[in-house]
């Protein structure tokens, strides 16, 4: 049995080793200065690595596989092990690695450290590139892992989609500092890398690395300067625009009851995860100018159970002139993110609605225009 155990144990013990190695490399490469294993110390630590102004105690612990449910349990060690041997001079750094750690995996180590490890900084690497730390001056350490062979990557990089709805959102994060507050809700700051920006847009790390990516890739990143800055905006903003020309789920109602229109509009947008849409809501921010449209709100899921919850609404009959429209938000985080609330009524914001009204046939290209000139045109131009 012995015998039976001891390459279980050799493959363990080099795989330690291995990750410990990994880690060293990548502070040095940083330009930290890198004391492997400090034995004088009682704790033994794996390693201690400093620079001007900060010093770690870090533990590094090797999973297998990269599953959440292996790597969780030995962040939750190293934890223990770096805030026991960091002692007064250095700040604990609890480090878990293995061959492939997938997103979802790292995400849940960096959730469990921030909810049950403030006190200590965090780290998760591969050995196929990925890097993703939290802690004071770790950030320019983060790496997303290459996704292609060597052989693919002689190939032209193929992005992902660009507009998705939570790289939309980023996109509306990046340029809130241009827009007006009542018209964009966002944070409002500049971000130096991915990292900076995921915290503020409150997204997954390697979400934001995969968008500023894909930013780069296609030109739409300024290479200058210290901050994270979009260039080429007017080809960018096309071909935002031009992504929200798709086929939406929506479905015209009736009241049951007459009433105040904009009594009752304002109780249906008020009961749920609801807001105005399209030209409803640009009138709302006092930037509409089409007149004989039904009021259009969003929902984030339009499904037979929302629309029991209005007891005052009803499907229109055919040929029937509908009172509003519900229709499905098509990137619902991008949308109820940035909502805004002019009168204390949940609407759209500006750059949501000039993507989404643009294709409507009722002059949606002329509302767009017009707040294309009312509020983004030096946005879009680059101009602060």
């Amino acid at each position: 049995m012995k015998n039976s155990e001891k390459p279980k144990e050799s493959a363990a013990i080099e795989r330690g080793r291995r990750a410990e190695s990994l880690l060293a490399e990548i502070f040095e490469r940083a330009g930290w200065r890198v004391e492997r294993e400090p034995h004088r110390q009682r704790s033994q630590l794996d390693m201690i690595v400093r620079r001007p102004g900060v010093v770690y105690g870090v533990e590094v612990k090797a999973a297998v596989e990269g599953r959440g449910d292996r790597l969780v349990p030995l962040f939750a060690q190293a934890v223990l092990q770096s805030l026991r041997g960091a002692g007064r001079n250095a700040a604990p750094l609890a480090v878990v690695a293995a061959p492939k750690i997938s997103q979802r995996a790292a995400d849940q180590v960096l959730k469990f450290a921030e909810h049950y490890a403030p006190d200590a900084a965090a780290g998760v690497v591969d050995f196929d590139g990925l890097r993703l730390f939290r802690g004071p001056h770790l950030d320019e350490l983060n790496a997303e892992a290459p996704r292609m062979s060597s052989f693919a990557s002689k190939s032209p990089r193929i992005s992902g989609h660009l507009f998705s709805d939570l790289n939309q959102w980023m996109l509306k994060v990046l340029l809130a500092p241009e827009i007006p507050e009542a018209l964009l809700s966002a944070p409002r700051g500049q971000y130096r890398n991915a990292s900076q920006l995921a915290r503020a847009a409150n997204v997954s790390v390697m979400s934001a690395f995969r968008f500023v990516q894909q930013l780069q890739d296609e030109g739409y990143q300024s290479e200058a300067g210290p901050y994270l800055n979009l260039v080429r905006r007017e080809d960018l903003f096309r071909r935002w625009q031009a992504s929200a020309v798709r086929s939406v789920k929506e479905v015209p109602m009736h009241y049951l009851l007459k009433g105040d229109p904009r009594a009752q509009l304002r109780k249906v947008v008020g009961s749920g995860r609801a807001c105005l849409a399209l030209f409803a809501a640009a009138d709302a921010l006092k930037l509409g100018f089409v007149e004989g449209v039904p009021p259009y709100v969003y929902l984030e899921r339009l499904q037979p159970s929302n629309l029991s919850a209005w007891k005052n609404l009803r499907q229109c009959e055919s040929g029937e002139l509908p009172d509003l429209i519900l229709r499905q938000a098509p990137a619902p985080q991008s949308v109820f993110r940035g909502l805004v609330r002019p009168n204390g009524v949940a609407a759209s914001d500006v750059l949501q609605i000039w993507a989404d009204v643009a294709s409507h046939p009722s002059r949606g290209r002329e509302q767009a225009d017009l707040i294309r000139k009312r509020v983004l045109e030096r946005v879009i131009e680059g101009k602060r």
